[in-house]
């Protein structure tokens, strides 16, 4: 007959305990992997829908820091008036656009709105200093009005 203590220090009982313990390390391993593999794409999914919706809060911050600098240019010339009025009414249709549309955009056309959002603020930083963004050119049609005249017959044109 064999005694308890003998058994607990045989050879057997030391290479189950180890067989048992490598077992219960695998099963863990593949456990957590499993996990991982399941957790980590959810979770970068749960990181770009956050990272869009701060886009999303961006760029309607900026538009409304650029409908709020319209407020504020008081321009002197006609053309920075009208140039001003142009600039308003586009920014009022982008944001009714976005009040409508924000949930449905992805990230291009984030950008896309954010890249003409920038190029409208540096036209208004223009406008701001009362510099007109496009040039008013005067054309003098009296030259090709006397040639008109003189060709069809008709004389003594100043």
């Amino acid at each position: 007959m064999v005694k308890k203590s003998q058994l607990m220090y045989s050879a057997n009982f030391k290479r189950d305990y180890v067989a048992w313990f490598a077992l219960g390390l695998f099963f863990l391993i593949v456990i957590s992997e499993v996990t991982l593999a399941v957790a980590l794409p959810a979770y970068m999914r749960r990181d770009t829908a956050i990272a869009l919706s701060v886009r999303r809060l961006q760029l309607i911050s900026s538009f409304d820091a650029a409908r709020f600098q319209v407020q504020r240019i008081n321009p002197k010339k006609e053309t920075v008036q009208a140039e001003l009025r142009l600039i308003s009414w586009t920014l009022n249709q982008m944001a009714d656009h976005l009040r409508e549309h924000a949930l449905k955009l992805d990230s291009d056309q984030i950008a896309v709105l954010q890249q003409q959002l920038n190029e409208m603020s540096a036209t208004l930083n223009q406008l701001q200093k009362d510099i007109p963004f496009s040039r008013e050119y005067k054309l003098d049609c009296n030259p090709y009005i006397r040639r008109i005249l003189n060709n069809s017959g008709v004389r003594n044109v100043r």
